[in-house]
């Protein structure tokens, strides 16, 4: 079965998304681009988003497209220990897949496998998925900050974007490198990671939409947490 979304590239997104910030001198170095980025995000109640995927391995290209939806349960003002979030990736290309996150289980679902994979949650803060969404923890903690690379793409960006590339500080077994395009308002537009293999995945975002889900829906948390899993699914716990 075709991979979707490296869960390693859904943290990196999500610590962009919640992760604690540090105030900035201008002109900005990488280091200072990242933070404020980090600001820009931690603000957020809600973030939503269409994304295309395309993901190079041994000379063979993949598409996916999709949309997904980071949701958080407590103010932005909580310390990080406390922050609660949801992240949900739906997949509706060729292959469908959805991906829920609540922070205790981590659920992925593949309708034409008929099968639900269920998983703990709690070492994702030690990776960097909900990590970045509960703002445990720094990015710039967990990686090297340097000018983006004109050299490392998969499709040609916008030539108005600005770009940093992010090394991990530490050996990390998926993430060899990140590079993040974004604009001159701090909203990243597309994501490129490469893991020690060479595999390339990337993420082009569109239709973002920043706190337009109302504060504090329970009802909205419910449908976000909801799988409608096909008779005969085969649960998978890990």
């Amino acid at each position: 079965m075709y991979k979707h979304l490296p869960l390693c590239l859904i943290l990196t997104i999500l610590m962009l998304y919640f992760a604690s910030p540090v105030a900035a001198a201008s002109p900005p170095t990488p280091e200072q681009q990242v933070t404020q980025l980090q600001k820009q995000y931690q603000q957020l109640h809600s973030l939503e988003f269409n994304f295309s995927q395309t993901t190079q391995n041994s000379g063979r290209i993949k598409q996916g497209t999709g949309n997904a939806v980071f949701y958080r349960l407590t103010d932005t003002s909580s310390p990080p220990s406390t922050k609660q979030g949801i992240m949900r990736w739906n997949y509706t290309g060729a292959l469908e897949q959805t991906i829920i996150n609540d922070g205790t289980t981590l659920s992925i679902y593949t309708p034409e496998d008929k099968q639900l994979i269920i998983s703990p949650a709690h070492d994702l803060e030690t990776d960097i998925t909900y990590a970045i969404f509960t703002g445990t923890k720094k990015l710039v903690d967990e990686f090297i900050a340097a000018q983006g690379d004109a050299s490392f793409l998969l499709n040609e960006p916008p030539k108005d974007l600005e770009s940093v590339l992010l090394t991990p500080r530490q050996p990390h077994p998926q993430i060899k490198r990140v590079q993040l395009w974004f604009t001159s308002s701090l909203i990243i537009d597309r994501l490129l990671m490469e893991d020690h293999f060479g595999a390339m995945t990337e993420l082009k975002f569109t239709n973002i939409r920043l706190n337009a889900l109302q504060r504090g829906d329970r009802q909205k948390v419910q449908l976000l947490l909801q799988l409608n899993t096909a008779p005969g699914t085969e649960i998978i716990r890990q």
